[in-house]
């Protein structure tokens, strides 16, 4: 009978177990364990095969990274460079180097790294996809650390250390927890692991001031935690924004064709062509994206890097942002249907139709070609019309929904649309094979400073992902170490073993991070965790904290602090207590702030944002890599504009002569036609209106989270002081989402211009009747 696929890979990994099995025997009962240091001196040798870097920990940076780094070579420099490493700090001594390919110049007791090792026995007992197995034997003088790769080898590297006792809590030399050992013994053991995703990586988000420096530390941790980038994956093409590149590469093309560019609706209603979108179903934009992918593999095969078989992977994703085209032929391609959490017209379904013309073309020649886009934005759905083609990646970059929240948590309502989405594609996954991978965030988006977790997050997510055919784990991050450190423990430890618990893993780190303190810290972090999650918050950035976080929280924590200071042992144990504790302060001071802003004290409100910068900069002195470099940019786009205006309009020559109240009559508008209604006439009966508030919270916490399309209008009838004739009056709004058009006694006042969280004013004189 013929066999399938699966059967014949079924039957060739048995094989592979059993030839393993017969060539690799574990060490004899009763076998000696390995000494690698005794009272400080060094007693054996390091041998390894192929070249070293001289200071592996100099060579990641941004622009090496993700570029033509000899990664094997990387690997093994990192795995011997490190391994000596801890040797020093925790006995004192290193281990001599002895380079060779012979494993006659083996001389007992040593250690073996990499494929010397594995050519003498530590030939890895599993096939993993990203050839990541290692395999670790020890006894009788000989230490083998081996593996499908020398980057499996340093995997292998680090869970000896592990089993000696290290741990990496963070970056740099604060995050080391090293046991001091005068005498170094590996005993008899025979291990081989395998990591659950084929990429399990953290990565640092590509600002302008972010160091090469704080690269290296952080590449040096990730690795220490099993950690592998995404880059070295043959399908790591198909990431990324790639329509405004698209535009780029070819603008002259552009020039010439502007109707290859998407057709977009201005505010007054007029059409014009413009990037960074692309009129999708133009078919010049499928040669384009063909011509693409043909140009890369010729001039790899040219090159003898690739065959016309060679899996690779190339981004058909739309370029960041909206503007996207409302032609005849874009719409006609949609499935028609509002994404509900962005409010705007969902464009799966062109995303898909694109991909599968540009695949229908190249895999005639190339099989293996594959594409893929975010599912994002307003193309984060599945596609009602078209079935995607085997080769079309997604890659799930979930930036629509709850940030305190995971996919399993129903105290998320965005959270339970995301599930819905994927659930689709994860059964045309197990149909048809389609690669599935995972590009989230760390952080939580648009605020980075004040406390936030994603222990739970991760915790439930990473084994749902890896369960449901997910082949990577790929995020972006920021630094923000003071108060993510847990959660990217976590998320490296699950990212290998998804099996773990991840209570039982907080509990590890705080151990590791605190010890005799770790009780109370383990509180703090669990209190975080269940403060998150039980408020129930879907809005992101800062406008949700002060509903999620109260006095009390701070003073609970503040507890749990002090009692971890007494027990803390260690200089580097209260340091890292010190950590946690300065998200707490940026918390009370951001509390503070805001409490002002509410009471309309913009003067003091400016002093208390000044605080929260002065508190940054104080910690950035500390430890760069404690606080993201970003943070004060956030401060800027969202806080400092507005008090900035608001103090200037409320002191000195100005005054305010009204506030709004927070709570204000609502009328809803989802075909935003009030205009034409008369909603802005005085006269109307609005004694029966709805009323909603409008800066003491969200609309989230409202019940108005599915209103995303249209307008809303509010009413406010005020009187004006007699004082006030003759004088100029104005409106100010701190802040609104697109944008604002205002009316005043029935006269049209104005429009803001569009810009999220930007504060607008209004020149209400002509419209103002002073004294009635």
């Amino acid at each position: 009978m013929p066999l399938s696929c699966k059967d014949r890979k079924a039957i060739l990994f048995a094989l592979t177990l059993a030839a393993t099995a017969l060539a690799t025997p574990k060490p004899a009962h009763g076998a000696e364990p390995v000494t690698l240091v005794k009272e400080g001196k060094a007693v054996a040798t390091l041998y390894v095969s192929g070249e070293l870097f001289d200071e592996p920990f100099k060579v990641p940076t941004l622009r090496t990274i993700a570029r033509d780094v000899d990664r094997e070579k990387l690997a093994r420099s990192v795995a011997v460079a490190d391994l000596n490493y801890h040797l020093k700090v925790m006995s004192g001594a290193t281990l001599p180097v002895v380079i060779t390919d012979d494993p006659a110049q083996v001389k007992q007791p040593a250690v073996v790294i990499g494929q010397l090792a594995t050519r003498m026995g530590a030939k890895p007992n599993a096939v993993s996809p990203s050839l990541e197995t290692f395999r670790l034997i020890a006894g009788d003088g000989l230490l083998l650390v081996g593996g499908e790769s020398d980057i499996a080898a340093r995997h292998g590297v680090y869970s000896l250390l592990r089993k000696l006792g290290c741990e990496w809590v963070m970056p740099g030399k604060i995050g080391e927890v090293l046991p001091e050992r005068k005498t170094i013994a590996i005993e008899p053991m025979d291990l081989s692991d395998t990591p659950d995703f084929e990429f399990r990586s953290l990565w640092y988000r590509g600002y302008p001031n972010r160091t090469d420096a704080e690269f290296q530390r952080f590449y040096q941790w990730m690795w220490r935690q099993q950690g592998r980038e995404r880059f070295g994956h043959p399908l790591f093409g198909a990431a990324g924004h790639m329509w405004d590149a698209l535009i780029r590469r070819n603008q002259a093309v552009f020039d010439a064709n502007p109707e290859m560019l998407a057709l977009v609706r201005k505010g007054d209603g007029t059409l014009v062509r413009e990037g960074p979108q692309l009129e999708s179903v133009d078919p010049r934009v499928v040669d384009l994206f063909v011509e693409h992918i043909q140009n890369a593999y010729e001039a790899n095969i040219a090159a003898g890097k690739w065959t016309t078989d060679t899996a690779a992977g190339f981004s058909v994703g739309p370029a960041d942002g909206m503007g996207y085209s409302v032609s005849a032929e874009a719409l006609a391609a949609s499935a028609g249907r509002i994404d509900p959490v962005v409010g705007e017209l969902d464009r799966t379904d062109e995303c898909v139709l694109l991909a599968n013309r540009v695949l229908e073309r190249v895999t005639k020649q190339y099989p293996n070609a594959h594409v893929g886009y975010y599912t994002y934005s307003t193309h984060a759905d599945y596609p009602l019309r078209y079935k995607p083609h085997p080769n079309l990646i997604q890659i799930l970059a979930p930036i629509n929904y709850s940030r305190y929240h995971s996919l399993l948590d129903p105290n998320s309502k965005t959270q339970a649309i995301y599930r819905d989405i994927l659930q689709p594609w994860f059964d045309l996954s197990a149909e048809q094979g389609n690669v599935i991978w995972y590009r989230g965030y760390n952080w939580n988006l648009a605020e980075n400073f004040l406390p936030y977790t994603k222990v739970r997050i991760w915790g439930e997510e990473l084994p749902w992902y890896h369960e449901h055919g997910v082949i990577g784990m790929d995020v972006e991050a920021t630094k923000q170490w003071a108060t993510l450190a847990a959660s990217d423990y976590v998320f490296m430890r699950l990212a290998w073993d998804t099996d773990q618990d991840w209570r039982d893993l907080l509990r590890d780190f705080c151990n590791a991070a605190y010890g005799p303190a770790a009780e109370p810290m383990l509180a703090y972090h669990l209190r975080l965790i269940d403060q998150q999650h039980g408020a129930g918050q879907e809005a992101g950035s800062y406008h949700a904290l002060h509903l999620i976080y109260d006095d009390a929280f701070i003073t609970a924590a503040r507890a749990d602090f002090k009692q971890a200071r007494s027990l803390a042992a260690t200089e580097e144990q209260h340091q890292r207590i010190q950590h946690s504790a300065w998200s707490i302060d940026a918390l009370e001071l951001y509390l503070a702030y805001h409490a002002a802003t509410l009471a309309f004290d913009f003067e003091l409100a400016a002093e208390r944002l000044q605080a929260l910068y002065d508190h940054w900069n104080e910690v950035y002195a500390v430890n760069p890599d404690l606080v993201a470099s970003e943070a004060p940019q956030y401060f800027n786009r969202f806080l400092k504009r507005f008090v900035e205006q608001a103090k200037r309009y409320s002191t000195g020559e100005n005054r305010v002569v009204a506030r709004l109240p927070d709570e204000l009559k609502t009328m809803f508008d989802p075909n935003d036609a009030g205009h034409r209604m008369n909603f802005f006439e005085p006269s109307l009966n609005d004694d029966g209106y709805l009323r909603t508030k409008t800066y003491s919270t969200t609309w989230d916490a409202q019940g108005l989270v599915g209103l995303r399309d249209g307008a809303v209008w509010y009413r406010f009838a005020f009187d004006l002081p007699d004082d006030t004739a003759g004088q100029p009056l104005g409106l100010f709004i701190g802040s609104v989402e697109d944008l604002a058009e205002v009316w005043l006694n029935g006269e049209h006042c104005g429009v803001s211009g569009r810009g999220f969280s930007f504060p607008f004013t209004f020149d209400l004189t002509d419209a103002a009747k002073p004294g009635e």
